[in-house]
Formats: C-alpha cells, sequence, structure tokens
C-alpha cells in the first residue's frame, strides 16, 4: 500500500516538475527582439517565459501555422499578434493548438521589447 501510494505522489510531482519547466526567450547582445521555434501537439503546449521593465512595450508574433495560438495568463487569451505595456515583472507565453490534429503544428515566436 506504501509503494502504491508513492507511485501515486511521484506520478503527480512529476507531471507538476514538467508543467512548470518554460524556456526563456533570450535576446542576442543589443538586440530588441528574439525568436524561438519549435512544434506543438493537442494537448502538450509549449511554454516560454520573458522578463521585461515597467513601461516597456512587448509584442509577441506568431507564424508558421494557423492552427496555433499563444497565451499570456492574466494579459490575453489565443492570439497570434499582439502587443502590450508591460510591468516589471517575468511573463509566462504558452503555445497551443486551436483545433485538434493527430500531427504536430510547427511554429516561431518572436518577442519584440521596446
Amino acid at each position: 500500500m506504501i509503494r502504491f501510494l508513492a507511485a501515486i505522489l511521484l506520478t503527480f510531482w512529476a507531471q507538476g516538475a514538467a508543467a512548470q519547466y518554460c524556456t526563456e526567450i533570450r535576446f542576442a547582445h543589443g538586440a530588441s527582439s528574439g525568436e524561438v521555434s519549435g512544434q506543438v501537439a493537442d494537448g502538450m503546449p509549449v511554454c516560454y517565459v520573458f522578463g521585461a521593465g515597467s513601461g516597456q512595450t512587448a509584442r509577441l508574433q506568431l507564424f508558421g501555422s494557423d492552427n496555433t495560438c499563444f497565451t499570456l495568463p492574466n494579459v490575453v487569451d489565443c492570439q497570434a499578434d499582439f502587443s502590450f505595456h508591460t510591468r516589471n515583472q517575468m511573463y509566462e507565453v504558452g503555445i497551443f493548438q486551436l483545433l485538434r490534429t493527430t500531427g504536430f503544428e510547427y511554429y516561431t515566436l518572436r518577442l519584440t521589447i521596446y
């Protein structure tokens, strides 16, 4: 019984750790924008993070597939192109498939901060 409970707890811990892992979007030295590319499948969103200073403008643009969108929790939901004024904080970006498909959707996400 203890082994069974330990296995369940380990499974939940592993799922939580995987869900919290996000790749940071980095800029080349002196650049004001950066890009990341990848693939996303149904039920397997991809997560990125970036930091910004207060009063800056951030623009996110998603290219490569009409069946993907990004979400910034507490900012905007399911967009392909969005600009907003930032606070001094880290932001999380989730990329999702819009409609269920059996394959992957390939994308490029561009972040520009000015």
